[in-house]
């Protein structure tokens, strides 16, 4: 059982978009802006350096950068989870120190990439992170990007560390999440991760949520948690629905992230295009103008709900 106490966790988790200039390095200054601008959102929590955010588009000294400026405009506004997963452990247990010393708050991390290593593997691998810095670790399942699916075997051997808080989980069974909080227990987070069954994944137990489209949309996503928690799940199946319908939109595009990139600049951000090989989506196109434009209206419509 986590020794830590996870209620700061509990909140709609922004996955943060990783800024670049022009010439494709990391734009530091935009990373604060990024920041600001979801605090101004009323957004709680940012997840640091992970799918959304390019991470492993990023080498470990541009990862710690990235991480340094978000948690220095945060402060204590935000609560941080840094992921630090990379393909070997000693890079990965590198940033979740990295991540404490730099203020974070937690740290979480996929099993591995590229390689097809065994539980064995991940279970020594997830356990060198935790080892590297005093902080809640979540695990990060996603077996559709990384290959590898996380039993309940593993599961249940990594609940024996008391640094272990929670899991980010994004494999699509929606009852991974019943299974895994169950289990898990009353103290222990689970992050619901596909973005379309915001709804689902919190009727079958999840307590909180991270997702790769909130950036572009964070204040539908804060009000369908506002619903939630409000018990009106009729209007939150209606705006669910809504959302849905936004994230086939985004999906699209040549790029989902370029997309929501896209549309975070057009709303005052600009964060550049997304590295290669993510290609960037031309804020000139009608489309994303159109998409932009049903967002926000969106947004105004449901701010009486």
């Amino acid at each position: 059982m986590s020794k830590y106490d996870v209620s700061r966790f509990k909140n709609v988790t922004v996955a943060l978009n990783t800024p670049f200039t022009a010439s494709g390095d990391i734009d530091l200054d935009a990373a604060k802006k990024l920041t600001r601008y979801y605090i101004k959102k009323g957004v709680k929590s940012l997840y640091v350096c992970g799918s959304t955010g390019e991470g492993f588009l990023l080498d470990s000294s541009e990862r710690k950068k990235v991480v340094e400026a978000v948690t220095q405009e945060a402060g204590d506004e935000m609560t941080i989870i840094v992921h630090v997963g990379c393909a070997d452990t000693r890079h990965s247990a590198d940033l979740a120190k990295h991540a404490k010393e730099a203020g974070a708050d937690g740290t979480s991390a996929v099993p591995s990439v590229y390689y097809h290593v065994s539980e064995e593997s991940v279970y020594r691998h997830w356990t060198a992170i935790t080892e590297a810095a005093d902080l809640p670790f979540f695990i990060y399942n996603i077996p559709q990007l990384t290959g590898f699916n996380l039993s309940m075997g593993l599961f249940n051997r990594m609940l024996e560390n008391e640094r272990v808080a929670g899991v980010k989980c994004s494999s699509d069974p929606c009852h991974d999440i019943l299974r895994f909080k169950q289990a898990g227990g009353e103290d222990f987070i689970v992050f619901n991760g596909p973005d379309e069954q915001f709804l689902a994944g919190r009727l079958m137990g999840a307590d909180a949520a991270i997702g790769g489209t909130y950036g572009a949309m964070p204040e539908l996503y804060l009000k369908l948690d506002e619903l939630i928690r409000r018990g009106d799940i009729p209007a939150a199946q209606k705006l669910q629905v809504m959302v849905t319908m936004f994230i086939y939109r985004l999906c699209s595009f040549p790029s989902m992230y370029g997309a929501c990139k896209t549309i975070i600049r057009m709303d005052g951000v600009n964060i550049g295009d997304p590295r290669l090989p993510f290609l960037p989506v031309d804020e000139k196109d009608p489309e994303i103008r159109k998409l932009y434009e049903d967002i926000r209206a969106a947004v105004e419509e449901t701010k009486c709900w």
